[in-house]
């Protein structure tokens, strides 16, 4: 399943971790109702539950925003995002 998403809603074992605007997640998985994975930027909880209702595909002019984009985790190189 492997893709980039933007949501809103998202839960964690330990709670609510929404977003108040659409932000960008990246989906490993789903079940019925959810797809699951993590944001991008944050603090890097995994298996966060995004329900399906409120997740949506990119739209075109946020792949180009975030193809342009670099993301570091701690002292790690930096590396391109490649959402398409």
């Amino acid at each position: 399943m492997n893709k980039y998403m933007m949501a809103t809603k998202a839960f964690h074992k330990l709670g609510d971790i929404s977003s108040d605007v659409p932000d960008l997640c990246y989906i490993h998985s789903e079940d019925k109702d959810n797809y699951i994975g993590n944001w991008v930027m944050g603090f890097g909880f995994l298996n966060v539950k995004f329900p399906k209702d409120t997740t949506r595909p990119l739209t075109p002019e946020e792949i180009e925003k975030y193809n342009k984009l670099y993301v570091r985790i701690n002292s790690q190189p930096a590396r391109k995002l490649k959402v398409d």
